[in-house]
């Protein structure tokens, strides 16, 4: 397999081969995090994190490495205290990234309509939540 500097992937038939799409999951239920990793990793590249200042430092750090996250999946109340909406705000900073907010917590109709209409979040999940119905919504996001 070739890799040129663009990034681009080509087969030994000069056939190009598809990037794996990347997401990081952002969750501080260690049990939670384990489960959405095994439900994605068959079809993604998965980069597990359990903090918000985590999650800020390694998305910068993937990016800078030239390495581009596709969507990120992320916990609202997490146990650093940095919460969800501020994280997908520090985020935002860097570039246009796909995030799905998902909580526990009865977030603030006016919240979530300012993450949505400024474009800190594409998506809100309530938990509990169906894990199929979540494989099928970033199937979606990530097409």
């Amino acid at each position: 397999m070739l890799l040129l500097s663009t990034g681009i992937k080509y087969n030994n038939n000069n056939h190009l081969v598809p990037r794996k799409k990347t997401l990081m999951i952002c969750e501080d239920d260690k049990d939670l995090l384990q489960l959405f990793g095994l439900a994605f990793k068959s079809k993604y590249n998965i980069i597990l994190v359990d903090s918000g200042e985590e999650c800020v430092d390694r998305y910068i750090q993937k990016k800078n490495e030239g390495n581009k996250i596709d969507l990120i999946l992320l916990d609202y109340g997490l146990r650093d205290g940095i919460l969800g909406d501020s994280v997908a705000r520090k985020i935002k900073e860097y570039d246009e990234i796909k995030i799905i907010l998902i909580s526990s917590y009865d977030l603030d109709d006016e919240l979530l309509k300012e993450l949505h209409d400024n474009k800190f979040i594409t998506k809100y999940i309530e938990k509990p939540t169906y894990v199929n119905d979540l494989i099928d919504l970033v199937s979606e996001l990530v097409c």
